[in-house]
């Protein structure tokens, strides 16, 4: 089994930014319980595509020689 290419981590990493800044967003027009959650998952889809886009550039680099 090989790594995904850097392209596909991009591409989940934007997609998960997206669906993540989606989550968060009803905690600005009123705070409830249930909107707490929300917030809690669209903060962890954000810290796990800011990793995601991470290892797609550092391979991308050694692919390319600037590492």
């Amino acid at each position: 089994m090989h790594a995904p290419s850097p392209d596909k981590l991009i591409r989940a990493a934007v997609l998960l930014t997206v669906v993540g800044l989606l989550l968060m967003l009803p905690i600005l027009f009123s705070i409830r319980a249930s909107f707490v959650g929300f917030y809690m998952l669209g903060s962890l889809l954000l810290g796990v595509s800011i990793t995601l886009y991470v290892v797609a550039v550092v391979r991308e680099l050694r692919r390319g020689g600037a590492l």
